[in-house]
């Protein structure tokens, strides 16, 4: 059953994304439709990221000790700056596991 949903779901998003992206299929969207689906992408990442970043599990993460949010921080301001995105990813998990290791070995000596 989860094959058959996860086969299902990939063969949709490769028909929305062929349907819609393709040189050869002539299918003109509406130019407010264009507009919204500029949104798309960071409206998708901001849901799939926002749990992540503040929740760990069923709690919320507490702010003095949130590695996560820092990163993220971090990552939004060097994405500013820096058109690159794997500099950009590169610098943030970078600076991500050196804080979550000091903060964890803060906490263990806490």
């Amino acid at each position: 059953m989860t094959w058959l949903i996860i086969c299902a779901l990939a063969a949709i998003v490769f028909f929305n994304r062929y349907v819609f992206l393709s040189p050869n299929v002539n299918i003109r969207l509406p130019a407010f439709v264009e507009r919204m689906l500029k949104y798309s992408a960071p409206c998708l990442l901001t849901a799939i990221c926002l749990p992540i970043v503040f929740f760990d599990g069923d709690q919320i993460r507490f702010l003095p000790t949130n590695a996560y949010l820092y990163a993220a921080i971090l990552c939004v301001i060097l994405a500013y700056f820096h058109v690159k995105i794997i500099y950009n990813v590169v610098i943030s998990l970078l600076f991500f596991y050196c804080l979550n290791f000091a903060l964890n070995s803060l906490w263990a000596l806490g």
